[in-house]
């Protein structure tokens, strides 16, 4: 009876540590879950930082840009500041140097439509026309002179 009882302690001994095995078994089966969830969770926050700092680089990269163009244009501004719109005898515009901005330049002037499309060409004169190197039009600067009146002998069909 002893060796029965001390078989029924040991089973019991047995059964006990067989259950504090499982015990264990779950939390660590728990605890290598709640790893597992931290290590994705990690892992996604690793992502969105380096999703992050993409945008943050493409961000930078625009204002860079932004900023060159904003200094393009703060010159360009500077620039035609030194001119006038300036009317022809013929009604033809283009921008004069003024007066007052000349600095060490000659008087000049430069092309309207490249002036808009902020790009400086100075007209060049050719005879009673100005003439843009860039866009290629003739602007007049002066009238044609009167033609002379004809002749009743230039009138005439049999002149000819």
């Amino acid at each position: 009876m002893y060796t029965e009882i001390s078989a029924a302690l040991q089973g019991t001994k047995t059964l006990l540590d067989l259950v504090k095995a499982a015990q264990h078994l779950s939390n660590y089966s728990e605890l290598l879950t709640a790893v597992t969830t931290i290590q994705q969770r990690l892992a996604e926050a690793v992502a969105s930082e380096l999703s992050s700092q993409e945008k943050q680089a493409e961000l930078a990269a625009k204002v860079r840009d932004l900023e060159q163009t904003l200094s393009k244009i703060e010159g360009w501004n500077t620039e035609i500041s030194r001119y006038a719109l300036f009317a022809f005898e013929t009604g033809a515009l283009a921008y004069a140097l003024k007066k007052d901005s000349k600095n060490d330049d000659p008087m000049h002037y430069l092309c309207v439509t490249c002036a808009d499309a902020r790009k400086k060409s100075t007209l060049q004169p050719n005879g009673r026309l100005m003439w843009c190197p860039t866009c290629k039009m003739n602007i007049a600067k002066e009238k044609a002179p009167p033609k002379p009146p004809r002749t009743q002998s230039q009138n005439s069909w049999m002149a000819r």
